[in-house]
């Protein structure tokens, strides 16, 4: 039985930097939610919106951990390129997400490469 190709070096590393951003969002997010939950009982609900970055977080960490996954295991085909992803990584630097920034944008500069996108359409073609 033939192994198939590994990915690009540039699509296993938009997997892994895809993996620490979705698990420092949920970090951040249960961090907001702590803060906004705290403060917000001990001003009697008028703090309580500082929650609100955990109904952004929390979607987007889930969805990076699972787009990092699929990313780093053996099954590619079908696989997109996670360019929607990328612009709300990106957008997470309105909730003080550094690493989402640069994370987001270097994964836009990788899915430029000619060679990373020759991988994802022949990918797309399998699936």
């Amino acid at each position: 039985m033939r192994r198939p190709a590994p990915p690009p070096g540039k699509v296993q590393a938009i997997g892994v930097m895809q993996l620490i951003s979705g698990i420092f969002n949920l970090m951040g997010a249960v961090t907001w939610g702590v803060i906004g939950f705290t403060y917000g009982i001990m001003s009697f609900g008028l703090l309580l919106p500082l929650c609100c970055p955990v109904f952004f977080l929390v979607p987007l960490g889930i969805l990076e951990i699972i787009s990092g996954a699929k990313h780093l295991g053996s099954n590619h085909a079908g696989l997109r390129p996670p360019k929607g992803i990328a612009i709300a990584e990106v957008g997470g630097i309105l909730l003080c997400g550094t690493f989402s920034l640069i994370f987001g944008i270097l994964t836009l500069v990788f899915l430029n490469d000619p060679e990373v996108v020759e991988w994802y359409e022949k990918k797309r073609l399998e699936g």
